[in-house]
């Protein structure tokens, strides 16, 4: 696998992802039970933005670095305060030298008692993400899909909630990630995920929210009954899908999400859209129903 989030890190489709999994654990933060965070593909944990070999994508540069040098909006408040006090925590006063990602960024938002375990199989990331989360929280070696599934099948009182964001280098990343949910949620009907998506031409998405829709929807848990997941699809495009060769926009769906959670998701895609998209940009957040 080539692909390599440090060159990605901080850019607009984080912050987006970012922010609402802040949203997602604040909400599940009410839950009296404990919560186990399982990340599909976590990567390194941080990301040094100095590092010349990624700053040549000038990705932060156009997204955290470019909100946090204008008026924040509402919906992205937590996130850039979260990742200000990180850099001056580690001694960038007066500039961003670091992107925290999703393994720190969901440890440092989990309370006593809540268990977070990353999966990635990159041997250099899986290296540094040792080194940034171990031992407050879990690395393995293995993959994401897999270890998410099993951990759904064992009898286990906590609430779970998956981080799913592959890379999308395999051509079966979509397909995976649908087989993945429903053997999660045939073991687990009230499983939690958040899933992101690159958003580059819409005949892709839409064959993505088919599969959910047949996949998903009127299945058996173990135990032969049928439950529906509530899905909600958020649809960040910051231009027209003219292009399918650049990503032009992202996705996020979210599956069982909590109470609150919807209004958050609303304000967080119109915010990165008005923000960081073109003329022609569309925020739109819905419910995916059978």
């Amino acid at each position: 696998m080539n692909y390599r989030h440090g060159f990605h890190a901080g850019n607009f489709a984080d912050l987006a992802k970012h922010a609402a999994v802040l949203s997602f654990l604040k909400h599940l933060r009410g839950s009296v039970a404990p919560l186990t965070v399982i990340d599909t593909h976590a990567g390194a944990g941080y990301y040094d933005l100095s590092d010349p070999h990624f700053a040549r994508s000038k990705e932060a540069e156009a997204g955290i670095k470019y909100l946090l040098s204008s008026d924040v909006p509402d919906s992205l408040k937590p996130l850039a305060g979260y990742v200000r006090a990180k850099n001056e925590r580690a001694g960038f006063r007066n500039s961003i030298g670091l992107y925290p990602g999703s393994p720190v960024l969901t440890l440092d938002h989990l309370r006593v008692g809540d268990a977070y375990v990353g999966c990635e199989l990159r041997p250099d990331d899986f290296r540094y993400l040792q080194e940034a989360i171990v031992p407050r929280g879990k690395a393995q070696n293995v993959d994401g899909y897999k270890f998410a599934v099993n951990a759904a099948q064992i009898d286990d009182p906590a609430d779970m909630f998956w981080l799913i964001d592959p890379p999308f280098e395999r051509s079966d990343d979509y397909t995976q990630i649908v087989d993945a949910l429903k053997a999660g949620l045939t073991a687990r009907p009230n499983l939690k995920a958040l899933i992101w998506l690159p958003l580059k031409d819409l005949e892709t998405f839409d064959r993505y929210l088919r599969d959910m829709e047949h996949e998903l929807f009127a299945h058996e848990d173990s135990d032969g009954e049928t439950h529906d997941p509530d899905l909600l699809i958020a649809e960040l495009r910051l231009r027209p899908l003219w292009n399918p060769m650049k990503m032009n926009g992202c996705a996020l769906v979210a599956v069982n999400a909590p109470v609150g959670f919807e209004a958050d998701l609303r304000a967080i895609a119109a915010d990165v859209v008005t923000v960081f998209g073109d003329n022609g940009g569309l925020a739109k957040v819905w419910t995916l129903n059978p």
